[in-house]
């Protein structure tokens, strides 16, 4: 992989739209070139709702880092891609000999396999952003990693499937190629970028949960055996907590943003009883008291919703949530406040529960700790994380259309 191409990453979300122009170093660390943000207009939810606004928003943000980076942005771009309308599933398809006659296995047929597990469960109006094997069997065999070389009779594949509408594909490759004039875009499911990237090889064997809390969703990604087993995207996130302290106490989603960042405990159980602050009323130049415990408990029902999701997820896929020896890790801006890590660790006694950091990431600030950049900086490293035994990028998707097939021609450079 050629270390020394800059390239250029945007966190595309309801709340911010991040922008990163960077370099990998031969360490396969990150440098950081620029790093910019906007206030998010015309998305919502993931979805595209005002094409004007967010080509407006996204030209301030694109001449903000070629300001600051010297560098023009004008082709191999990633992107993240969110929201309520991806949804994911686990398939899975065989092939048999015929006859007395046996398979081998070579490329082009595991990719045949990888490719019928997307036609049997994704219908042609969606996209298959990401096919992920996990794993083969051969004659009853136990889990193959690499089926490549063996022979058999019967060759099962099973595949973990993220897919969007085609109507949002098209609707984004548009404003990046045909508004922004902006070629060669590759898009990521912003919660497998951030937990690709941010989980270790040990996490992942062991099991891990990743959480991405956002600002009106929360990416959820189950790791095992070093597989992708779920991922789902649940309909709650920080915005949610705002909103909800903005209508109880009378004040503006400004100064409910800044309470719930500042003041309150999402764990009312570790908030002071005794302890209140001030808090401003819509059109009023008057203020009132307000108790810390009672607006804590608002915030705590609410990431117990995240909470309840995890647990019925677990449920109607009959897994134990133990299973999963590494734990969950808190990832996202909405898991920036106080004491969230150990309100989850209440209702999971017994697993390990983390708030994640960025490691192995050069830039002028200490950005370890900023959660919201998780799946911006997972996004630079997407490649790095994504490439399979021979350094070839796992593109089985047999859905595509022409429109992003251009996505390969540009990810083959990054292998000159």
């Amino acid at each position: 992989m050629n270390r020394n191409i800059i390239r250029t990453a945007f966190d595309i979300g309801s709340y911010q739209i991040k922008g990163l122009v960077f370099r990998i170093r031969e360490d396969d660390s990150i440098e950081i070139l620029s790093l910019k943000s906007v206030i998010s207009k015309g998305i919502e939810n993931g979805n595209l709702v005002d094409k004007d606004q967010f080509i407006q928003i996204m030209i301030e943000l694109v001449e903000l880092l070629e300001k600051d980076s010297k560098v023009s942005i004008q082709n191999d771009v990633f992107i993240t891609l969110s929201g309520s309308n991806i949804k994911s599933v686990n398939s899975s398809t065989r092939k048999k000999a015929k006859d007395n006659e046996e398979l081998l296995v070579d490329k082009k047929l595991k990719q045949e396999l990888l490719s019928q597990c997307s036609d049997i469960q994704v219908s042609s109006d969606r996209y298959v952003l990401h096919n992920l094997d996990q794993g083969f069997f051969i004659d009853g065999s136990t889990l193959i990693r690499n089926p490549i070389s063996m022979v058999g009779k019967t060759i099962e594949a099973k595949s973990h499937l993220i897919h969007v509408p085609n109507f949002n594909m098209k609707q984004i490759s548009f404003c990046f190629e045909n508004e922004l004039q902006i070629k060669n875009v590759m898009p990521v499911f912003d919660g497998l970028a951030g937990a690709v990237s941010g989980l270790s090889e040990d996490q992942k064997k062991l099991g891990s949960i990743f959480l991405d809390i956002g600002s009106d969703k929360t990416n959820f990604v189950a790791f095992k055996d070093n597989y992708v087993v779920f991922s789902k995207v649940i309909p709650v996130g920080g915005n949610l907590v705002t909103k909800d302290i903005a209508a109880y106490l009378g004040c503006s989603l400004k100064e409910a943003e800044e309470i719930k960042k500042t003041k309150i405990s999402s764990f009312a159980n570790l908030a002071d009883e005794n302890e209140t602050f001030e808090v401003g009323l819509i059109d009023d130049e008057l203020t009132k008291k307000v108790n810390t415990k009672e607006i804590s408990k608002i915030a705590e029902l609410r990431y117990e919703d995240i909470i309840d999701h995890l647990k019925n997820i677990f449920r109607i896929n009959s897994k134990e949530i133990s299973e999963f020896k590494s734990g969950i890790k808190l990832s996202g801006g909405g898991s920036n406040i106080k004491n969230i890590d150990l309100l989850f660790k209440s209702h999971f006694p017994g697993l390990k529960v983390e708030l994640m950091s960025n490691k192995k990431i050069h830039f002028k600030e200490d950005l370890s700790e900023k959660r919201e950049l998780v799946n911006l900086f997972g996004l630079s490293k997407w490649l790095i994380h994504s490439v399979d035994e021979d350094g070839l990028y796992d593109y089985s998707d047999s859905k595509s259309n022409s429109i992003f097939k251009k996505i390969w021609n540009s990810i083959l450079n990054f292998f000159e």
